[in-house]
């Protein structure tokens, strides 16, 4: 008896060494199978020393029984990062439904005669985040060149007025609260605006010169050379690294593009935000009018909206569903898409970032979130100043679960080594293909949430979000793959 007493302890002890050596960074390995509970195993976890200066929430729970598994600081606020994007496509998903549809609106205000319109092309913009090449094989002229098509059907030939668009939805500045001023030129910051093309960004091409120190050659797409920029990049050694960065002045709108290209490398694209998405929008169509042969006098923006009454409607441009668009918001991160979204779901004429939160506030304060208790400032979680806590996440992606729209939801979310943001994650694990998970990241905070499929046919909410943390992000990375891979193999 005290021989298997010493052999049990023995084996124990080196299921805990195991477990704490994975914490530190090691590959993942599947879980052994002693009878530890899954809340020693995860305390184990949180005893590397690395993460003493951290600050963690975890909360998991059984479904369908609402067994807490572990909790621990479920009721403190945290900066979520992208898990921001579980509580704006719930919202969405359950307030405007999955099927919903964007409509950009195409109107005249006068008669066509003899293949010309006397008068001016309207374009009311509703917010739709999709006029873009991604559902569109790619290219980003498609939806633009279906509406000239259109007009070439109407039998217009030439516009004798003017291209207007009606960018008056969205009545605040397109950014949202707190976004720091360096993320401003990158595309993860793009602006919102009823009018938006291309993810409010601007393609940049960039290949190497002939020799090292000459300039690189950056070309501008899909709109070619809109932008005004200032370009620093000069063609370096091939044994050399590639680097880029842009710098916004934001008084007269040129920017700075700084770093280095080795030479003989291949083109490199990066992005790269728009100042005006309106203006920028509108460009892009005319340029597309001009290809297709259609010509016009100028264009021009409008804040206040038009009365629409004494306009004869030309055409409807439906965006593809909102379910495809909640995929590609989870999947990839899209901060773009989520903003955009967000402010969709105020249906309102004057829509502004206040305005949305208030109205999934109203939505989340049904399903039993007390939202005094939270701090919403953006769609994406690109704010620092969005508080949550892993207790509220786990709240909405249990109602999710159970909801009618809890498969397109679950769909939407990354799965871990498969697709999106987890493909390259629990590497050496069997939770492969068995965790459907939203990942978040700003500096210094990393968060983990979503649904675990354990073998024992349990099936797990979980939300794990560490902020402070002044370790690499891949210990935390390793953290939360480790936790999932415990409640993947838990066999009670």
């Amino acid at each position: 008896m005290l021989k298997f007493k010493t052999l049990l302890v023995s084996t124990t002890i080196l299921v805990l060494i195991f477990i704490n050596s994975c914490a530190q960074g090691f590959l993942i390995k599947n879980q052994p199978k002693e009878n530890i509970s899954i809340q020693q195993q995860i305390d184990i976890l949180l005893k590397n020393p690395s993460l003493d200066p951290a600050f963690i929430g975890i909360y998991i729970e059984e479904l369908g029984t609402s067994t807490i598994v572990y909790n621990k600081n479920e009721h403190k606020l945290l900066m979520p990062a992208s898990n921001m994007k579980l509580v704006t496509t719930a919202s969405a998903l359950s307030i405007l439904k999955p099927d919903y549809q964007y409509l950009t609106k195409i109107y005249s205000d006068g008669e066509i005669k003899d293949s010309v319109l006397e008068g001016n092309l309207i374009i009311k913009g509703s917010g739709d985040p999709v006029i873009c090449g991604r559902f569109y094989d790619d290219n980003p002229d498609s939806i633009f060149t279906l509406w000239a098509q259109k007009l070439a059907e109407l039998g217009i030939s030439k516009i004798n007025g003017n291209i207007i668009g009606d960018n008056s939805l969205f009545q605040d500045d397109g950014l949202g609260y707190g976004w720091e001023k360096d993320d401003l030129p990158y595309y993860y910051a793009a602006k919102t605006s009823a009018l938006s093309f291309n993810d409010n960004c601007i393609d940049f091409h960039i290949s190497p010169g002939k020799n090292c120190g000459d300039s690189v050659t950056v070309k501008q797409l899909p709109v070619n050379n809109y932008l005004e920029i200032d370009n620093q990049l000069i063609t370096v050694h091939s044994d050399s690294s590639s680097s880029t960065s842009f710098t916004r002045n934001f008084i007269d709108g040129k920017l700075y593009l700084k770093g280095q290209i080795p030479i003989n490398s291949e083109t490199k694209i990066d992005w790269t935000t728009v100042p005006d998405p309106a203006d920028f929008f509108l460009k892009a169509f005319t340029d597309i009018l001009l290809k297709n042969g259609i010509s016009f006098n100028q264009y021009s923006i409008c804040s206040e909206k038009p009365n629409y009454k004494d306009k004869t409607l030309l055409h409807v441009h439906k965006s593809v569903p909102l379910k495809k668009i909640a995929h590609n918001i989870n999947k990839i991160s899209n901060n773009f898409y989520t903003e955009m979204v967000l402010k969709t779901i105020c249906k309102d004429q004057n829509i502004t970032t206040s305005k949305a939160i208030k109205a999934e506030k109203k939505f989340l304060a049904s399903i039993g979130i007390d939202t005094d208790r939270m701090f919403i400032m953006d769609g994406s979680g690109l704010s620092r100043h969005n508080m949550v806590t892993v207790h509220q996440i786990a709240t909405i992606l249990k109602y999710m679960h159970s909801s009618e729209n809890g498969a397109i939801f679950k769909e939407t979310l990354p799965i871990a080594g498969i697709d999106g943001t987890l493909k390259r994650r629990l590497k050496g694990s069997n939770a492969i293909g068995h965790v459907f998970a939203k990942t978040g990241y700003v500096g210094h905070v990393r968060a983990l949430s979503g649904y675990v499929e354990a073998k024992n046919g349990k099936e797990y909410v979980f939300s794990i979000i560490a902020n402070h943390y002044p370790t690499p992000t891949s210990v935390i990375n390793n953290l939360q793959d480790h936790i999932v891979t415990i409640l993947y193999n838990h066999e009670n």
